[in-house]
C-alpha cells in the first residue's frame, strides 16, 4: 500500500467515525474537519507531486481507476457546501432546513467518498 492509500485511509477512517459519532457535536465536528481538510490536502498533494488532474484528463487509465476518480471528484465537490452549511449552524445556531440540506450533502458525500476509497485500491501497483 503506498503512502497515499495509507493518507486516503485515515481520512476515510476518521469520515467514518465523524459519522458514528454524529450525535456528539463537537466530536463530529472535529473529526469531520480533520477528514475534510485531510483530504483535500492529498488531492493538493497529489496534483503537484503526479498533475493528478492532467492524468484524469486525459482519459489514460483503465476504467476502474477512472471510476476511482469520478467519485472522489464529486465527494472534494461536495465538501465544500457541507462544510459552509455546516460552519453556518455552528455559528449562527442549528436551523431545521439548514440541517436537512447538510445531513442530505453529508451523506451523498461520504456515500461518493466511499465508493471513490474502494475503487481506490484499483490503483494499487504490486
Amino acid at each position: 500500500m503506498t503512502t497515499h492509500m495509507m493518507i486516503a485511509t485515515v481520512a476515510w477512517l476518521l469520515f467514518s467515525a465523524a459519522y458514528v459519532l454524529r450525535t456528539r457535536r463537537m466530536i463530529h465536528i472535529a473529526l469531520a474537519n480533520s477528514a475534510i481538510l485531510l483530504d483535500v490536502a492529498l488531492v493538493l498533494q497529489l496534483q503537484v507531486s503526479r498533475g493528478a488532474v492532467q492524468t484524469a484528463a486525459s482519459f489514460s487509465l483503465a476504467v476502474l481507476p477512472q471510476i476511482h476518480i469520478l467519485m472522489s471528484l464529486i465527494a472534494l465537490l461536495l465538501y465544500f457546501p457541507v462544510l459552509w452549511l455546516g460552519w453556518k449552524m455552528v455559528l449562527r445556531g442549528p436551523c431545521a432546513r439548514t440541517k436537512l440540506i447538510h445531513i442530505k450533502l453529508a451523506m451523498a458525500a461520504y456515500l461518493f467518498r466511499t465508493l471513490g476509497f474502494a475503487f481506490m485500491f484499483s490503483m494499487w501497483r504490486f
